[in-house]
């Protein structure tokens, strides 16, 4: 059995008698508009895997493989007897986490529609800005109320320093800020080294960004809904793992 979906795809182009164009879309692997090469289609009831369309469902699954010679990745498609696309896996990340703030959510997702229309400065800039959203609420939330003015003021670079200094966030992650600032201000205003951004930095730095806000807002929420989930309502009692490990 095939350890992974690139795995199998290779283990079905065996039984490949003719591929065949399909129409351009963008490629979630290398984000570039591309034809496809259909490597093979299974029809529906076809067992593959844990895969199961079901012989009733009127679905059908085909396999592509992108044109782009730098790129090749395979994508599944879902289609009905009619040959219209239901579903692509992978598909193109096109929403922020719904646990992030609202003014971090209208930014980052400006930032991933860039980078899926291959817009490398225009995502960097709009990851910037997410990030300005994202320190001046974590800011906020440990400053002092008469602070928090004055704290919003900071500009970007004084901001991340001070959350790190503040252990709000790891000198890790701390770099990383540092290097979405960067990126964003030579989006906005080039360099005397380097003019633009490219595909590798917005990738980069949008998986950066992903990462730093599942750190500050997202394990926080899950982990207290967590903590809120095991107790025991009735009694008042926690659970005996968690106590134990506040105990620790």
């Amino acid at each position: 059995m095939p350890e992974n979906f690139t795995e199998m795809v290779d283990c079905l182009q065996s039984d490949i008698s003719e591929e065949v164009v399909m129409p351009s879309r963008r490629c979630p692997h290398c984000k570039a508009v591309s034809t496809y090469d259909t490597l093979t289609t299974l029809l529906a009831g076809t067992n593959i895997g844990t895969l199961n369309l079901g012989k009733s469902s009127g679905l059908n699954i085909r396999f592509d493989r992108c044109r782009n010679e730098d790129c090749n990745g395979s994508v599944a498609v879902i289609f009905d007897d009619e040959g219209k696309e239901i579903e692509v896996h992978p598909g193109l990340e096109e929403e922020p986490d719904e646990l992030l703030p609202p003014d971090v959510t209208i930014a980052f997702r400006q930032a991933l529609k860039s980078r899926n229309e291959g817009i490398w400065d225009g995502c960097v800039l709009m990851c910037r800005r997410a990030l300005e959203e994202a320190t001046r609420i974590l800011g906020e939330e440990i400053e002092p109320e008469d602070e928090r003015a004055k704290y919003s003021k900071k500009v970007l670079y004084k901001r991340i320093e001070h959350l790190a200094t503040e252990h709000r966030i790891t000198p890790e992650l701390r770099n990383w800020a540092h290097e979405a600032r960067l990126g964003g201000k030579l989006g906005a205003h080039g360099g005397t080294e380097k003019q633009w951004n490219t595909r590798l930095d917005a990738e980069e730095i949008v998986e950066f960004a992903s990462w730093f806000f599942r750190y500050v807002f997202v394990l926080p929420q899950q982990l207290a809904e967590r903590k809120e989930r095991v107790n025991t309502e009735d009694t008042g009692e926690e659970d005996d793992n968690v106590r134990q490990f506040d105990e620790g």
